[in-house]
């Protein structure tokens, strides 16, 4: 479910010239000493475009020239594909983080394939890597490891979860399921060892 918080249009002119601004730092321009670079998603929807920040919060700029501030909430981790950090480990050059996948859904999760993205501290996109988890029956665990190199366990400001696309669980398969339903039943557990967001 996601709860939308209105703006009036007045506003909406200072959001778009931030996204403009926040997009155009994507090009590969070179940079001063002064500056820094963002990474954010753009979504084009019917209702007009979904701007998704680096830490996982999204805004709707509407094609009549409001925006909107969208809060996703999770469902009840008790009835979801539930994905937790089990541990961190510091290697000299790379970050390996442990997850655990509890299925909570009530049917088997036959394939599931999130992607994980790691954000550095300043907010700058580094790397993405899928991690996949199968045959995982009601009610049980499965453990998976997903490795970021380059970049230590503390220069990461952040991982987001998302794509999840083409799972196969339930009645969800690649055939027949609508955009973004596997990765709504994936449910992330807050963790004190990463940041970690949907």
């Amino acid at each position: 479910m996601e709860l939308i918080v209105k703006r009036s249009a007045l506003t909406f002119f200072c959001a778009f010239v931030v996204v403009v601004f926040l997009a155009g730092s994507l090009a590969h321009a070179e940079t001063g000493p002064d500056t820094e670079s963002l990474t954010v998603d753009v979504i084009r929807t019917s209702e007009g475009v979904v701007v998704v920040k680096p830490d996982g919060g999204r805004v709707l700029l509407r094609n009549d020239h409001t925006w909107e501030i969208i809060e996703v909430e999770q469902d009840d981790p008790t009835m979801s594909a539930l994905i937790s950090v089990a541990n961190i480990s510091g290697l000299r050059n790379a970050c390996k983080i442990g997850l655990r996948l509890e299925n909570n859904l009530g049917y088997k999760i036959k394939s599931l394939i999130p992607s994980f993205s790691a954000y550095t501290t300043k907010g700058v996109l580094y790397e993405t890597v899928s991690k996949s988890f199968s045959s995982i029956k009601p009610t049980k665990k499965q453990y998976r490891q997903i490795q970021f190199i380059g970049i230590t366990c503390e220069e990461i400001g952040h991982v987001r979860i998302h794509g999840a696309e083409h799972c196969s669980m339930g009645q969800m398969d690649k055939f027949n399921e609508a955009e973004g339903e596997c990765l709504s039943h994936i449910h992330v557990k807050a963790s004190d060892l990463v940041k970690i967001t949907k």
